[in-house]
């Protein structure tokens, strides 16, 4: 977990939780605080306490380079052989930058240090930092938890903006094989431009990397943003990010709200394939889609075994495919290039990854 997403969930924790870890870091401060002061409790009969504490600002410098004696190497090599030269730098040039430097430095301040004394307070500055790195380690595994909890509660931070978009209901359809299914459409409006969409995932994490990550429960077409998601799948929690008509990145989260009258029937969902393509009722994610596809008159020769071929929607462009949408919307189409080989549309399916693991949902609909 990077550092803006621990201040995001840190920022969304309760406020009695907010004080406990106020408290936690007021008497982590008060330890290291303690462990230096006893530190320095040795220089006083000499008089040193001032080459102590410029030793001690030493630290700080010798702790960044020798981190950087030891990341540098490796990352310059790179492949398999990055590891062994990250072990070799941690025990040859980390030591020797970190001691080194105390030892340098006990020189340098007067009244001087001795070399012991030098390396006495290399030793104890690595046991004094070990303090607020197992604490950091700590916080952060507590940090994931409450980033799950977070993601749980699916509430929307006070400070969230009104998103540029105009939010349509959403619509309730039964789909054979998966049950009940949800859809809702985001609709942009002319003035703003949508730049990316980002999916808050089950551990209440946002990606912590702007390359392309699987989004099955919403698609983008344009500036339009199109979700659907199973009943037995948690609702999807979005971040979206557009331009203002000034040019102004703007960001505001989303999730649907379920509000529903019960006595209301919930209709089948309309799904019309063609033989050259499919016309459904809402847009679908095309990593949730895939295609059965069929020589063209094999369909009506139920005594000999067709030839199907199943194109995964979800993959790459084809040679010469351009696509404009991530999304299977009305009037979709099969590539030109299948169009020519005398394929055809035969079924279509929609598969459903469950967040508690399992067999996934899958819903196989025929054409008529």
């Amino acid at each position: 977990m990077d550092l803006p997403q621990m201040l995001d969930t840190f920022a969304r924790m309760p406020a009695a939780e907010q004080q406990a870890w106020w408290r936690m870091a007021a008497g982590l401060l008060a330890v290291v605080v303690a462990l230096l002061w006893l530190e320095s409790r040795y220089f006083q009969p000499s008089r040193r306490v001032g080459s102590w504490l410029a030793v001690r600002l030493v630290s700080m410098l010798a702790a960044l380079l020798a981190v950087a004696a030891v990341l540098l190497p490796a990352r310059a090599v790179g492949g398999p052989a990055a590891l062994g030269v990250f072990v070799l730098s941690l025990y040859t040039l980390g030591p020797v930058v970190w001691f080194g430097g105390h030892v340098l430095a006990g020189r340098w301040v007067r009244p001087a240090l001795s070399r012991a004394e030098s390396l006495v307070l290399g030793l104890t500055g690595l046991a004094i930092a070990a303090v607020p790195v197992y604490a950091s380690l700590l916080a952060q595994s507590a940090l994931q938890t409450a980033a799950r909890d977070v993601a749980q509660r699916r509430e929307l931070p006070a400070s969230n903006p009104p998103l540029a978009h105009t939010v349509q209901p959403v619509q309730r359809y039964q789909l054979p094989g998966v049950g009940l299914i949800y859809t809702q459409s985001l609709l942009g409006t002319p003035d703003t431009r949508l730049l990316r969409v980002e999916q808050r995932d089950g551990g209440g994490q946002w990606p912590a990397h702007p390359h392309p990550v699987a989004h099955p429960s919403y698609c983008t077409h344009g500036n339009d943003v199109h979700l659907m998601w199973s009943a037995q799948e948690p609702p999807p929690y979005l971040r979206l990010h557009w331009a203002q008509s000034n040019g102004a990145p703007t960001k505001a989260e989303f999730t649907p709200q379920l509000v529903f009258d019960p006595a209301t029937p919930v209709p089948d969902f309309p799904l019309t394939l063609r033989p050259d393509g499919a016309d459904p009722a809402a847009p679908i994610a095309r990593e949730r889609a895939y295609l059965v596809l069929v020589k063209e008159g094999q369909a009506a020769q139920p005594q000999q075994l067709p030839q199907t071929y199943t194109q995964m929607l979800g993959n790459p462009p084809e040679a010469g495919e351009v696509r404009t949408t991530d999304c299977v919307m009305a009037g979709f189409q099969i590539t030109p290039t299948l169009a020519k080989q005398g394929w055809q549309v035969q079924a279509m399916g929609l598969v459903f990854q469950l967040s508690t693991g399992g067999q996934p949902l899958r819903a196989l609909v025929e054409r008529k």
